[in-house]
């Protein structure tokens, strides 16, 4: 059994909505309501065999030391990320281009929310695509066709903990700001 569940309903995930955010901006950032914003640098070198982003499990380790809320938070995972599995039942966030489907737990099961919910156990890697704690204290974001970085609007202090945990693979950003998506192969 795992601490991941589908949310009762779609309400934890209406705050997103109503920003009056572009949808690609959504996606990638958040809602643009936060005193910061960062990009992390999705680091790839890792001895995990799964080829796991430490990056993310750091966030995310240090962003549930900023929340009151750290055994309460949620996912909204793209249903089409896994194109050959059928997708869980939970309830959709209707995100124009990207609907969603929105999970509940605590913050360190996050990182392992897509395949969570889509087969009960960590398997392989893959970035959860929107997550927040019930308090609303942060968002975390990884668009779900980029392979470079991902986003957190926070507190400042929240950005300066995510600094110093991840030394050289922060930085601070305007929200909506243009940033290339894919790595460069040449």
């Amino acid at each position: 059994m795992t601490a991941l569940r589908p949310a009762p309903d779609a309400s934890p995930a209406q705050w997103l909505l109503h920003t009056g955010a572009a949808w690609n901006d959504l996606v990638r950032y958040g809602p643009p309501v936060f005193a910061a914003y960062v990009r992390i640098l999705l680091q790839q070198e890792t001895d995990d065999p799964a080829g796991e982003a430490p990056s993310l499990r750091i966030a995310l380790a240090t962003l549930r030391k900023h929340t009151t809320t750290p055994r309460h938070a949620y996912a909204a995972i793209w249903e089409g990320w896994v194109g050959t599995a059928s997708a869980p039942l939970a309830p959709p966030v209707r995100i124009p281009n990207r609907t969603m489907l929105l999970f509940a737990g605590p913050v360190e099961v996050m990182r392992d929310a897509p395949t969570l919910a889509w087969y009960g156990e960590p398997r392989g890697y893959q970035e959860p695509h929107l997550v927040w704690p019930a308090d609303q204290a942060w968002c975390l974001a990884c668009e779900v066709d980029e392979e470079i970085e991902f986003s957190v609007g926070c507190s400042d202090l929240a950005a300066r903990s995510l600094e110093a945990a991840l030394p050289g693979a922060v930085r601070r950003v305007r929200y909506g700001e243009p940033a290339p998506m894919f790595r460069d192969e040449t």
